[in-house]
């Protein structure tokens, strides 16, 4: 198993991060990223959604599903692409007057000798799309916290 970890402050309260984090079409709309097909649960768990993108210049599409939210404290991701299926796990804790929002990536891969250096390949992979999720969540909303 390999993980990712990053944080992020964002200067509004938890439930609206929170929030922002439940509907897939905020929290995974980044620049490479288009996400469709969005079925929102009311209580967030079975919340999925379709993604497509551009990797090395190959179209993939996958999906994701919120399978368990716990409000306004945790919401965990399960992310299906091609031979790649992470676990996110999102937890909102009170900072000051704001919100410390904390992703954690997993990824496993059943391959004897090559699975523990294709998990280190996804987490690199992944960071710069971490930060680049969490910059635009933080622009959003911070941008109409006022």
């Amino acid at each position: 198993m390999a993980t990712l970890t990053r944080s992020v402050s964002v200067d509004a309260p938890v439930e609206k991060v929170f929030d922002y984090a439940l509907d897939p079409r905020n929290l995974w709309a980044t620049p490479d990223v288009a996400v469709a097909e969005v079925a929102i649960k009311p209580d967030g768990v079975g919340t999925n959604a379709r993604l497509w993108s551009h990797v090395l210049g190959f179209h993939i599409e996958g999906g994701l599903e919120y399978t368990d939210v716990v409000r306004p404290e945790r919401i965990v991701i399960k992310a299906d692409f091609l031979m790649e299926h992470p676990t996110w796990t999102f937890t909102f804790e009170p900072e000051g007057g704001g919100t410390k929002l904390t992703a954690t990536g997993e990824w496993h891969v059943k391959a004897p000798a090559i699975g523990g250096p294709i998990e280190k390949m996804m987490v690199k992979e992944h960071e710069p799309f971490l930060d680049t999720m969490f910059a635009a969540l933080k622009a959003d909303v911070e941008g109409s916290a006022s």
